[in-house]
């Protein structure tokens, strides 16, 4: 049977040339504009260029101007009887349609199984329905509606069943395949044909004579595309009437936009119907016939499954139900992808069989066949390995030996002798059932004849369609060989029964032309197209890679995106990946990256097309190919702003192949989300303050923390809701000891703590589980927080005397989602909390001192620092200050009068933050206090030369006594020298 590809190469070549001169176009189009402005005339101007969309949305379809044209075309002629016998002439095609995306609707006839009875549809066919018996006699065919709705009540196996029953003369749209701008039409053909019965002798040569069979596929409104009107005949096609008797297509085609002859490129290719004759010219050595005929089937003749003519076009997504009737007996449901026993079927006539014009019986007997399933893989036809990886010789269809001299009345005959795909019976040897060469059925031939062709797509990785193509095989009547037109009666002695793997494409054309289809069968068939090509990265500073989401953060408004692709597999025709920008307004479907049925429900959601590239082959990728598109964000008419910072872009894209001519289109990709990501602002220092813990009585109070305090306005925040936006900034919280070289990390903020959407007045709190610290947070108003940071007291536990190791740095950061950190502000103080130490060395009513130090890592002893007031309260209340001077040490003198009774001393707490009129620190931590009771001791300062009693006294007698001493050793010196 023929198996054949549209190129539609003009098509293309036009398409091409079109977008070659998209730039031109543009040009012209600013003159138009100019023009237009000057002569005031804008509303006579008709836009260039129109799209298929709305104005706005012009850019957002592939191509940019591009407009999906009307006009349907054939893409694919998949199973076709195009070998006919003039008395069971019938028409039976299964093939796909292009036509502009949902320019079909299949609700057009109402509910499943019902018809189109007066042209509402916006899709027909006419075809020639005498051919050269009279060329210009066209029958109109309506259209069967047999997809279930899925709002309504049917089984999802009703239409499939109903098309399996159909009789008339119908055709079907058994599914609907989106790809781009266009649809891809799954539609089956079954109708009737009256081609002449006797015919001139050439007719009735081996192989048959070309018959002219047009096909006109017609969309959009009937009314007036087609017109069949002439004086004296007022009949139109939207009237109802199915036939017109006079359609010249030259000049009744009155919407050639609207209206192709879908056989057009079979005839030019040579793939013309072939016209055998029923009967046979002449007798015994000049005996001319057209060769043997595969029964095609009508009615229910041979009784199929269903009761009709379910072997073509039968659709096995859905499993059929049971049936039984008394010609069938019952026949078993099945699963989805199974079709029932008894679907399909095999009879070969031979009109030879007459001993009176064929005394001799050469070529008379075709009692025996070949079969093979074959189906689309990529496009190409390939043996089923799994039911049939080789064509298959069934022996003994009866009645033998062959009586028949004409196939005219023979329904009958082939309703008793078929061959059907049923385990063998004794009285019908010669059924159809798959078995390997011990006899086993094969994995996808079902014990009772069922056929699976779920199982048989699944281990081929096959498109979905499946023709069974039958060869005769013919003796003479004496069993010899038979050797007229071997070709036509024993094609495997021309090496043209079946196909192999491995088998050239030509090889394969040429046998499967020489068989007949005569069965056919649909399991999820989808137009082969490019694999989806996938989003691995969105360029970056860093990485790139999308995370988990599909998401990356990047500082770039015009980054590259790039990902995997499939290359295709003919370098002269490469597969090309189309990258598209979300249109905010038109928001991308989710449902478009989970490869449904309808590729995108309207072209709107696809976005603004950013640029195209071939899919360079990549041994690295696991699809085999790589490719990368910059987003220069020069794409995005108004009023779409681009990329902006704090904003975000989706971006899909789809795989296109050129090697059909038609461009299909894969799915879209998976969504892949760029954030915009600007530098975060620095934190505002001046709104720092720290808040120092002060020792009460010489320790600090339980609990006791250094506030450390603030305000931050991140420039990113989050949605509460986890809405489609850039997560938040996060805050870093550190500091530093003066004297250390490395920052310690108090609190990061986690995701999400900013939260837009928050109202003013909203407290909220973090905690940094590596160092336990919380940091408390209150929005001020729109993106301004207030936080709020206790310290803990240990923290701060580095001094050891000098005074730098109490001054500490402490900084924030806010770090951007991209982890890039802004630069730091902070604030430094000195943090002085380590208690102070009083110590009496003298309490006497004359004079009260001391030391003051602290303690340092448990005993080693620091004098206090210089200045730091020490606060002394006498007996009588009365209070004295002094000031720490030289290592630590203090002192004070009572007050007059004052002589006994008990004192206290203490440094007392301060500000810890504010400093004396000359700058000076004031300590800020209170002592515990010391206390003693004033002694009394005998006082010096009254002895003579002294100035003051009693001690003034004794100076004065100590010198008068050290005199007379001296007096009396003078004198003694003096007496001796006399002597």
């Amino acid at each position: 049977m023929i198996s054949l590809w549209f190129g539609g190469g003009g098509i293309v070549l036009k398409r091409l040339q079109e977008r070659n001169n998209r730039g031109s176009l543009h040009a012209r189009r600013s003159i138009i504009v100019v023009l237009v402005a000057l002569l005031a005339t804008l509303a006579m101007v008709v836009p260039l260029g129109l799209s298929a969309l709305s104005a706005s949305q012009a850019n957002a379809i592939d191509g940019q101007d591009e407009t999906a044209s009307r006009k349907p075309l054939l893409y694919r002629m998949m199973g076709y009887n195009n070998k006919v016998d003039a008395w069971q002439d019938e028409l039976r095609m299964d093939f796909i349609l292009r036509v502009k995306h949902n320019e079909f609707d299949p609700s057009c006839a109402n509910g499943t199984g019902g018809a189109d009875t007066q042209g509402n549809c916006r899709l027909a066919f006419v075809y020639q329905y005498k051919g050269s018996d009279n060329a210009s006699y066209y029958r109109r065919i309506k259209y069967l509606n047999t997809i279930a709705s899925a709002s309504s009540s049917d089984q999802p196996w009703s239409g499939a069943y109903k098309w399996a029953q159909n009789r008339d003369e119908y055709f079907t749209v058994h599914t609907i395949i989106n790809s781009g701008l266009y649809d891809y039409l799954t539609v089956s053909i079954e109708g009737d044909l009256a081609f002449k019965n006797s015919a001139d002798v050439p007719y009735y040569q081996p192989g048959g004579a070309v018959e002219p069979l047009n096909i006109y596929a017609v969309v959009g409104q009937q009314n007036g595309a087609l017109s069949c009107r002439s004086p004296g005949n007022s009949w139109n096609w939207y009237s109802g009437i199915d036939d017109c008797t006079i359609f010249n297509p030259e000049t009744m085609i009155n919407a050639p936009d609207r209206v192709s002859n879908i056989t057009a490129s079979l005839a030019a290719d040579g793939k013309y119907i072939k016209l055998f004759m029923g009967d046979c010219l002449g007798k015994g050595a000049d005996l001319q016939c057209s060769g043997p005929y595969s029964w095609v089937g009508w009615d229910n003749n041979p009784l199929l499954y269903g009761g009709n003519q379910s072997n073509w076009g039968m659709v096995t997504d859905y499993g059929f139900p049971n049936y039984s009737s008394l010609g069938t007996g019952a026949i078993a449901g099945t699963a989805p992808g199974t079709a029932p026993a008894r679907s399909f079927f095999v009879y070969w006539l031979n009109a030879r069989g007459s001993t009176v014009y064929n005394p001799d019986g050469i070529c008379s007997e075709t009692n025996s066949y070949y079969y093979q399933w074959v189906a689309l893989k990529d496009g190409q036809w390939v043996p089923v390995d799994e039911l049939t990886p080789e064509p298959v010789l069934v022996t003994g269809q009866q009645p033998s030996p062959n009586t028949v001299t004409t196939t005219s009345g023979k329904q009958f005959q082939a309703s008793n002798y078929s061959a059907f795909n049923v385990p063998k019976q004794p009285k019908n040897p010669n059924e159809m059932f798959a078995t390997d060469k011990d006899g086993n059925p094969m994995p996808a031939q079902k014990a009772d004849g069922g056929i699976d062709f779920k199982e048989a797509k699944a281990k081929q990785d096959l498109d979905g369609y499946f023709k069974m193509v039958t060869w005769p095989v013919t003796t003479n009547r004496d069993g010899s060989a038979c050797t007229v037109g071997p070709e036509v009666y024993n094609p495997e002695r021309k090496g043209l029964v079946g196909i192999r793997d491995g088998m050239n494409s030509s090889d394969i054309e040429r046998n499967l032309s020489a068989g007949w289809t005569i069965n056919s069968a649909f399991y999820k068939y989808d137009v082969p197209r490019p694999k989806d090509p996938t989003i691995t990265n969105i360029q970056n500073d860093a990485d790139g890679s999308l995370d988990a989401s599909g998401s990356v953060y990047t500082s770039k408004l015009d980054p590259v995106v790039s990902g995997e692709c499939t290359p295709s597999k003919d370098p002269a025709h490469p597969n090309k990946v189309v990258l598209y920008g979300e249109d905010p307004a038109n928001p991308i479907s989710d449902e478009q990256s989970q490869n449904g049925g309808d590729l995108v429900k309207t072209a709107d959601t696809w976005g603004f097309k950013l640029g195209e590239v071939e899919c360079k082959v990549d041994p690295k990728s696991k699809q085999g190919g790589s490719w990368q598109i910059q987003d220069t964000n020069k794409q995005y008419p108004s009023p779409d702003p681009g990329n902006k910072y704090d904003g975000y872009r989706r971006y899909h894209a789809w795989e296109i192949e050129s090697t059909s001519g038609f461009g299909l289109t894969s799915f879209f990709s998976n969504i892949g989300t760029a954030y915009f990501v600007s530098g975060e602002n620095v934190p505002d220092a001046s709104k720092f303050s720290v808040t120092v813990p002060h020792t009460v009585n010489g320790s600090l109070p339980e609990g006791s923390v250094v506030v450390f305090k603030g305000e931050v306005s991140p420039v990113y925040t989050a949605w509460s809701s986890g809405k489609l936006g850039m997560t938040d900034s996060r805050m870093a919280i550190s500091m530093k000891q003066k004297t250390a070289s490395d920052w310690t990390s108090l609190v990061t903020t986690p995701a999400n703590t900013f939260q837009r959407d928050a109202a003013a007045g909203t407290t909220s709190s973090v905690s940094d589980s590596t160092t336990g610290l919380t940091l408390s947070l209150t929005k001020t108003a729109d993106s301004n927080w207030s936080w709020s940071l206790n310290i803990p007291a240990d923290k701060f536990s580095g001094y050891n005397g000098g005074d730098e190791t109490q001054m500490y740095d402490f900084q924030v950061e806010m770090i951007n989602p991209m982890n890039i950190r802004s630069a730091p502000a902070s604030i430094e103080r000195k943090v002085d909390i380590t208690p102070t130490t009083l110590t009496l060395e003298r309490y006497d009513v004359f004079q009260v001192a001391g030391k003051a130090y602290k303690y340092v890592n448990g005993d080693t002893k620091v004098p206090e620092t210089k200045g730091t007031v020490v606060h002394v309260i006498w007996p009588d209340n009365t209070g004295t200050d002094v000031t720490v001077g030289d290592q630590g040490l203090w002192q004070a003198t009572p007050p007059e009068g004052v002589n006994q009774g008990r004192f206290t001393a203490q440094v007392l707490s301060d500000d810890a933050e504010s400093a004396d009129p000359k700058g000076g620190f004031q300590g800020g931590n209170q002592s515990a206090s010391v206390s003693h009771a004033l002694e009394f001791r005998p006082s010096n300062s009254a002895l003579p030369l002294t100035g003051g009693w009693p001690l003034s006294v004794l100076k004065i007698l100590l010198l008068v006594a050290l005199g007379l001493a001296g007096f009396v050793a003078c004198l003694r010196n003096r007496q001796e020298s006399r002597h």
